[in-house]
């Protein structure tokens, strides 16, 4: 434990030496959560998700970022029986409004998903027996905008909090999708 806060000593004391340079690339990991549901009765997916993900952009602008993004949003279905997980993941085109301490950004990706749903019908988890159960996979294109707030702790280091909300236009099996606002969390590295 204390080489790892040595080492983010020294990183820090680094960091604050650099020079001022033009940006290159930003990118990092993010943790989420956030409420979803869908239409049915059976399976019913309604509550909290978590996940992780990351993203990476490069400035093509004084304003303007344009790079990729990919996450997994997780939900358990009560007393073990089953999982709903969507990986999803695509192009990413942001607009920073300014260069203050904390910026705002605009953001959209264009992408793909992909929905794994699997859950229990008879049987159950707790015993070694064989369960019967269901397992669907669903595809789509997916369009996600997103806000975010950035503040910068140096040069080289953003706090990042961001709101989106996954959309998945031109799909005929909506009601088994799981929609829903989740909440990111985390850091990007600016070189």
């Amino acid at each position: 434990m204390k080489c790892i806060l040595l080492a983010i000593v020294i990183l820090i004391g680094l960091m604050g030496r650099a020079q001022e340079h033009r940006e290159m690339f930003r990118g990092g990991m993010f943790l989420h959560s956030g409420f979803v549901q869908n239409q049915l009765y059976f399976p019913a997916v309604k509550g909290m998700v978590s996940g992780i993900g990351g993203k990476i952009t490069f400035r093509t602008g004084a304003h303007l970022r344009l790079g990729t993004e990919g996450y997994v949003s997780n939900y358990g279905y009560g007393d073990n029986e089953g999982q709903y997980k969507l990986g999803w993941g695509g192009l990413l085109a942001e607009y920073q409004m300014n260069e203050n301490k904390i910026a705002p950004i605009f953001g959209i990706t264009f992408g793909g998903g992909k929905i794994h749903d699997l859950y229990v019908t008879a049987g159950e988890f707790h015993d070694n027996l064989s369960d019967e159960a269901i397992y669907k996979v669903y595809a789509s294109f997916i369009v996600a905008p997103h806000f975010s707030l950035e503040m910068r702790l140096s040069d080289h280091i953003n706090l990042v909090g961001k709101v989106d909300y996954v959309f998945y236009p031109g799909i005929n099996y909506s009601s088994f999708v799981a929609k829903g606002p989740r909440i990111y969390f985390g850091v990007l590295f600016m070189r």
